[in-house]
Formats: structure tokens, C-alpha cells, sequence
């Protein structure tokens, strides 16, 4: 383990980062429309939220990632310089996290005491208001920590990436080893993820027990 393998696996440390940023806040931004037709009263709407999610979250993140990156151009050879093995990481990703997302936001609003719907309306707040000032406050400190989980198994799953060409932690290691015929570059490329979950974990931890402490039950 010289210093040049720990260099050469840690070229795709940012990457790494990249991809998980963008696939966790895409996924976090489509989760919301997923979730309104999940939570629907308009039963079509409702079966169309439930039947996304079930059918994203029942496809592996790697069949997603092969799918549209060479799904396209099974039509049109020429959208593979639309589908790059970067866009296509980031749609995959953030597909399969809005999907994550709008569950996690669900099961967060319904953490949140009903009273609270009637406390908004005896303060004289139309819905609207009671949603904005009363609900999404608490369901966003509801759904932070478990937002914070999820985007730790994000940064690992986003390890799959590679298998499109994409130039993160996992792709370098793989490089290497079988460059060297060598294990080792994915010890050192374990001891990255390692050093960024870890601590990500225990800060989530202690996020959680702050966040769940302001919520009215």
C-alpha cells in the first residue's frame, strides 16, 4: 500500500462525492411530486404515485443504470452523446432516490400528530398556511435524519457507477487491481468509503436526536 495507490484510488474520491450530491438533491426534489400523487385523494393519481415507486424500487440500481445508458441508443445510436456515462449515473440515481425520498417524506407525514392539523385551523391558518407553517416544518425534521441514512447508502450504492464508465472511487480501484492483479486497491478504496460513512453516520446519530426532540407528538 505505497503512497501512489492510495493517490491513484482517491482520484475518484470527488466524483464519488459529485454523484451522490446531485443523484441524493435530484432525488430529493422529485420525491415531492411522487409523494403528492402517492398520498393522492384522487385514486388514479394515488395507483400511478404507488405503482412508481414499486416499480422503480423493485428494479435494481445497476439494471437502471444499463437501461438509460444504452436504452437510448438502442433507437438512436447518436443519443449516446446525450446518455454520457455521467448523465446517465445522475438520472439513475436520482430516479431511484425519488422514489426513496417520497416513501421517507410519506412516512414522515404520518409521524406528525393529527392535532396538529386542528391546531393550525383553530389559530385561524387556512390549509395552505397550516401546511407551510405548521407541517412541513416538523415533517422536515421528521425526515432529515432518515434523508441523512439513506444518502450514507447513497455514497455507497453510487459505487456502481463504475460499471458505465464512470471515473469514481470504485472505477480507479478496479483500474488498478487489474493493472497489478492485485486486492488491494480495493482495500484502500473500502478505507475511503469507510472514512467518509463513518462519520457521516455518527453526525446523522446525533442530528436525529436533536431534530425528533422539536416534534410536537
Amino acid at each position: 500500500m505505497n503512497a501512489e495507490m492510495w493517490a491513484g484510488v482517491a482520484n475518484g474520491i470527488l466524483t464519488t462525492l459529485q454523484m451522490t450530491v446531485v443523484g441524493f438533491v435530484g432525488g430529493a426534489v422529485l420525491g415531492v411530486p411522487v409523494l403528492l400523487l402517492r398520498i393522492s385523494k384522487i385514486a388514479p393519481l394515488r395507483w400511478i404515485g404507488r405503482a412508481f415507486i414499486e416499480v422503480v424500487r423493485g428494479i435494481p440500481l445497476l439494471v437502471w443504470l444499463f437501461l438509460i445508458y444504452n436504452g437510448p441508443t438502442q433507437f438512436d445510436p447518436s443519443l449516446g452523446r446525450v446518455f454520457t456515462s455521467a448523465v446517465s449515473a445522475v438520472i439513475a440515481l436520482s430516479l431511484v432516490s425519488s422514489a426513496y425520498m417520497a416513501e421517507i417524506y410519506r412516512g414522515s407525514l404520518t409521524a406528525i400528530n393529527k392535532d396538529q392539523w386542528e391546531a393550525g385551523s383553530a389559530l385561524g391558518l387556512a390549509r395552505r398556511d397550516t401546511v407551510r407553517f405548521v407541517i412541513t416544518p416538523q415533517v422536515v425534521r421528521v425526515a432529515t435524519p432518515a434523508s441523512a441514512n439513506y444518502a450514507i447508502g447513497l455514497l455507497k450504492d453510487s459505487s456502481l457507477v463504475s460499471t458505465i464508465g464512470v471515473f469514481e472511487i470504485t472505477y480507479y480501484a478496479t483500474s488498478m487491481s487489474a493493472t497489478m492483479s492485485s486486492a488491494t486497491p480495493f482495500f484502500i478504496a473500502g478505507a475511503y468509503y469507510l472514512m467518509m460513512t463513518i462519520p457521516s453516520a455518527w453526525a446523522t446519530r446525533k442530528l436525529d436526536a436533536r431534530l425528533r426532540s422539536k416534534v410536537v407528538r
